[in-house]
């Protein structure tokens, strides 16, 4: 549950025993649920102040809240009598030491939502409100989600997530807009579904990469482990399914017409339905790499193979969020192999220069390639 998440890592907050990932994790909690925050500030900016620092309002609330963590188990919270402290960290040294279960901590902290949420003791809690939640990265950078269920998402630059607070009923699904590695955490009773502009990616457990700008001429999706199915948006009753190693590409404007026999016939006014182009192609590791090339970027390598100038261009753009204009057309399909790590912005533009005979300078904060 996303809210036994919460508690746990603010409980190991409050002792300084955070992982630095862990406290990402904590603020993406926070930054989803309103009510995260406020207990948040509760417990942080009071429970470890003396007493006579407090606001009434907030005795009263820990008040109740020794009341009823002794009940559970006296020795959870103690209070320093000569401070008039809580001191949560022997509680979270029994804990790890297996005197306190984890059910027995989630039910103590989850004390905390009820009690917080009263204004008088006997007055009923409110339930906790769900929304959703939109993580974005700007250009140049990228970050590291963990959702409720524990899938893993890498996000790339310029791309945008959104999930729910909880996975509820018999699916969880998330909307993508860039691109993003998945490694989905598995269960079989409730798949995992990306939805994207041009198709909808359904798993149970898996390792892939989605590539799915708006803007861009094509979508991708690539299986790195186990299996997806693809479903395209406007070919809903037809399935791909892909095995490890195989990339789909699916053109998100370049549409074809699907032969209507009827309609050729003069038998029928039915218009003639449009599918987009696919292509299904194998993909393997780079042998200098030692890495696929669709996910090179989540371990900071620039990898292209056989791309197009424009193609590399726009994936500069995001890589180091400078703007590149190709001045001259062309250029623009000229197609170049190489990968990159640590190079900077210009000595990568110098290395694709070294392979064809064109010129760059700056201007107007852009980059001018002609």
């Amino acid at each position: 549950m996303n809210e036994n998440r919460f508690y746990i890592l603010l409980s190991k907050k409050l002792t300084n025993e955070l992982s630095p990932e862990e406290n990402i994790e904590l603020d993406i909690l926070m930054a989803g649920n309103p009510e995260f925050n406020n207990i948040s500030r509760l417990l942080l900016d009071s429970l470890l102040q003396p007493s006579a620092a407090r606001p009434q309002q907030d005795e009263k609330i820990l008040a109740n809240l020794r009341a009823k963590l002794k009940i559970i188990d006296p020795a959870l919270f103690v209070l320093d009598e000569e401070e008039k402290i809580f001191t949560p960290g022997s509680f979270w040294k029994r804990y790890k030491k297996g005197l306190i279960g984890s059910s027995l901590l989630v039910l103590g902290l989850a004390v905390v939502l009820s009690i917080f949420n009263l204004k008088e003791p006997n007055e009923p809690a409110k339930k906790p409100s769900f929304s959703e939640n939109n993580i974005s990265t700007n250009r140049g950078s990228k970050t590291e989600v963990k959702l409720p269920d524990g899938t893993l998402v890498i996000l790339n630059a310029d791309s945008k997530l959104s999930y729910p607070d909880n996975f509820l009923g018999n699916t969880r699904e998330v909307t993508l807009q860039g691109e993003a590695f998945f490694k989905v955490t598995e269960n079989k009773q409730k798949p995992f579904i990306i939805h994207s502009k041009a198709m909808d990616i359904k798993v149970l457990g898996t390792v892939f990469n989605v590539k799915a700008y708006p803007g861009e001429s094509t979508s991708e999706a690539t299986l790195i482990k186990g299996s997806i199915e693809v479903t395209l948006k406007n070919r809903t009753n037809e399935k791909i399914m892909l095995k490890p190693s195989e990339k789909i590409t699916v053109s998100n404007f370049t549409e074809i017409p699907k032969l209507d026999i009827k309609k050729a016939l003069g038998s029928s006014t039915k218009p003639i339905e449009h599918i987009p182009l696919i292509a299904v192609d194998q993909v393997s590791v780079d042998k200098k790499e030692n890495i696929f090339k669709e996910i090179g970027w989540t371990q900071n390598k620039l990898m292209f193979k056989n791309e197009t100038l424009e193609s590399i261009v726009t994936t500069m753009q995001r890589w180091y969020g400078r703007t590149i204009e190709i001045k001259t057309e062309k250029l623009k399909d000229l197609k170049f192999t190489g990968n990159f790590t640590e190079e900077s912005f210009v000595q990568v533009i110098q290395a694709l220069q070294l392979s064809c005979n064109f010129s760059f300078k700056a201007e107007n904060n852009s980059i001018l390639i002609y």
